[in-house]
């Protein structure tokens, strides 16, 4: 069971679904659940005459501090009725990006829950920047909860297996939801015949079979379609309610840093899904 899950509000148009869910997972686990009001406050600048900085920004940051403080007491009188054990905090995001603050505030989380996006958008690079230093940051899973998606519980789950260490991570570090679900199909996508991925496929569906899971084996061809896609469509016939995958970055960079599949499962699923590193 997780015991402590956090949320960082993104200020985008899903954060109410993923808050939804986090407060429906801290019911059902009977974990703590922290909610971070993010308040990104832009560097300083120095005035171009001298080296005071400029009386503008201290203007600027006044309103955010004063509109994030509202926001704080909406979310704990949103706390307040519900069966919960909860607290929500005020974070200000001054000498680094907000998203990487609330990386370092996960590093005691079980499971963080962020608001995505779908499609590669403007409106999509607040919740991305969220995720990808969420991922490659705090050490611990994340949790995408899309726009409209379908809330918990979730029962029904879809594992996009390949033999690495970041799906052996992600499969682990979510059995706590995998222990609670009604099926769980272990999926492969063959692109190429190798034996490998259907041999520990088939070992990890036994492992999970050990801790009591229903676990199946399905091997679907990845014919005309990218991994991604034939993941996704394999999830719908299905009826699948989350996919976990194992989220593949490279270095600390502001551009995309993730790998294929992680990327194109990121914009394109329209389902929540649980990502390991």
């Amino acid at each position: 069971m997780y015991k402590d899950l956090m949320i960082p509000m993104t200020g985008t148009g899903a954060d109410e679904d993923a808050l939804a869910l986090a407060i429906a997972l801290a019911k059902s686990h009977g974990a703590h659940l922290t909610v971070l009001e993010m308040v990104d406050l832009p560097m300083p600048l120095t005035h171009p005459w001298g080296l005071m900085p400029d009386a503008t920004m201290y203007e600027a940051h006044a309103i955010l501090r004063e509109r994030g403080a509202k926001n704080l007491a909406r979310l704990q009188a949103r706390l307040a009725v519900e069966s919960v054990s909860s607290e929500a905090r005020l974070i200000e995001a001054l000498y680094s990006e907000a998203s990487r603050s609330a990386a370092r505030h996960a590093y005691d989380a079980d499971l963080t829950i962020v608001a995505g996006a779908v499609g590669d958008n403007a409106d999509s690079v607040i919740p991305h920047a969220y995720f990808v230093d969420l991922l490659l940051e705090s050490g611990r899973p994340v949790l995408v909860v899309p726009p409209r998606s379908a809330p918990a519980p979730m029962r029904r789950f879809a594992i996009a297996w390949q033999p690495t260490r970041q799906t052996s991570r992600a499969v682990h570090d979510a059995l706590p939801l995998l222990e609670q679900a009604e099926r769980v199909d272990v999926l492969t996508i063959d692109e190429d015949g190798s034996p490998d991925p259907q041999q520990s496929g088939e070992r990890i569906v036994r492992h999970l079979i050990r801790h009591g899971i229903d676990a199946h084996r399905i091997v679907r061809p990845c014919l005309d379609q990218s991994v991604a896609t034939s993941i996704l469509r394999y999830a719908h016939e299905a009826g699948s309610q989350a996919l976990i995958a194992g989220g593949y970055g490279h270095s600390r960079l502001r551009e995309w840093v993730l790998g294929g599949t992680t990327r194109e499962l990121l914009i394109g699923a329209d389902l929540p899904v649980f990502f390991g590193h």
